[in-house]
């Protein structure tokens, strides 16, 4: 029996949209590529171009695309399986909307909204409508990962102490200053909201908790532009655990680094990305455990499974498939999405009136109130 196709439309031609193209027409993905909407008439042909596929392939899949400057008409026209959303992220929460509303699974680049009652809206309207959200939280399909998440909510690793996160990835002047969107509170956010929310969410999801209330300070040290490039926090999670995070773009933009720590009774680990390489140190009961990870994510994935940094993308959009076509829920869930973004704004909120902050939130709060906040 033939492969069933679910059709993928894209919604913005930035510069992540090229890690989707080459997960949708990937051999084997199950997907095709349908539509292609930007606001720009020739962003797709640049975006086309600068993905590393043959003039053969490229022909093809041109074939099969239509490409649009309204997105709303685009799902009116094309009824797609699925629509992969990577515009800024201050207009997230509306084409997300319409397209769940206009009968489509999503996938969803983080953060999911830039407001709480928005990231909550949309969790509803997945749920109502009986939507599958994918949202674009690579860190939780990197190899290893889900394994050790599975173990420590399984005990294994025991009691929970504390757990840390630290995001150094260094942008210069030139990245915020390419679009006018970048760095700013309605559209973008700082280091918290743009480079550690997806980590935030893994970080939370490995300590199997989630988060009861944050203090943060924020600072502007490099760069110029409206939010905060370097960011400390604490998180307390509902299991009694307490998360530290670090998150700055003032770091070297070649020293790309990503950085977790867990440490229960029985054992812990550090893990994380650095320059593009991974890393892992498992320790249960003072005994190593990596090598027994890395055979057991092997045995279940394959070599694809070990090498899938290159493009986690793929990862995401074969779950989001399976997700869709078994209905069942995705690994990177809407409920991630609406957790993380609320954890990030109430670290903001923290840091604006100088307290800790309950999560949930006693009120809705988004990114854009942080407008009038003052750098010392």
């Amino acid at each position: 029996m033939a492969e069933k196709l679910l059709r993928v439309a894209l919604i913005g031609c930035g510069r992540i949209a090229v890690k989707h193209i080459m997960a949708i027409t990937k051999r084997h993905s199950g997907l095709l590529l349908c539509a292609v909407a930007d606001t720009s008439p020739k962003a797709f042909d640049t975006l086309f171009d600068s993905c590393k596929l043959s003039d053969k392939k490229k022909h093809q899949i041109k074939n099969t695309v239509t490409t649009y400057t309204d997105y709303n008409r685009m799902l009116e026209k094309e009824k797609p399986d699925i629509t992969s959303i990577t515009v800024p992220s201050g207009l997230h929460y509306a084409i997300a909307k319409a397209a769940m509303l206009s009968g489509s699974h999503i996938l969803l680049e983080k953060p999911m909204s830039m407001s709480v009652s928005q990231a909550k809206e949309l969790f509803d309207i997945s749920e109502q409508k009986n939507k599958r959200i994918a949202m674009g939280h690579i860190f939780r399909y990197f190899p290893v990962v889900g394994n050790l998440q599975k173990d420590v909510a399984a005990g294994r690793f025991g009691k929970i102490s504390h757990g840390s996160v630290v995001v150094r990835w260094g942008h210069d002047q030139s990245y915020y200053n390419q679009t006018a969107w970048r760095g700013t509170w309605e559209h973008d956010g700082g280091v918290l909201m743009n480079q550690c929310v997806h980590a935030i969410d893994l970080i939370c999801w490995l300590m199997n908790g989630q988060a009861t209330a944050a203090n943060a300070m924020l600072g502007k040290r490099f760069h110029d532009m409206e939010a905060e490039d370097i960011a400390l926090g604490t998180l307390k999670l509902d299991n009694g655990a307490l998360c530290q995070i670090e998150g700055t773009t003032n770091s070297p933009s070649r020293d790309h680094e990503a950085a977790f720590y867990l440490l229960g009774e029985k054992g812990g680990f550090r893990m994380g990305i650095r320059r593009g390489r991974p890393y892992f140190d498992i320790r249960i009961n003072g005994k190593k455990k990596t090598l027994e990870y890395l055979i057991k994510e092997l045995r279940s994935k394959g070599l694809s499974g070990l090498f899938s940094l290159t493009n986690p993308h793929a990862r995401i959009y074969a779950d989001l498939r399976d997700a869709v076509l078994n209905k069942k829920s995705t690994i990177a869930d809407a409920k991630s999405g609406m957790m993380s973004v609320e954890s990030v704004l109430a670290l903001y909120l923290s840091a604006k009136e100088k307290k800790q902050i309950k999560i949930p939130l006693a009120k809705d709060f988004s990114s854009d109130e942080m407008s009038d906040y003052i750098f010392n």
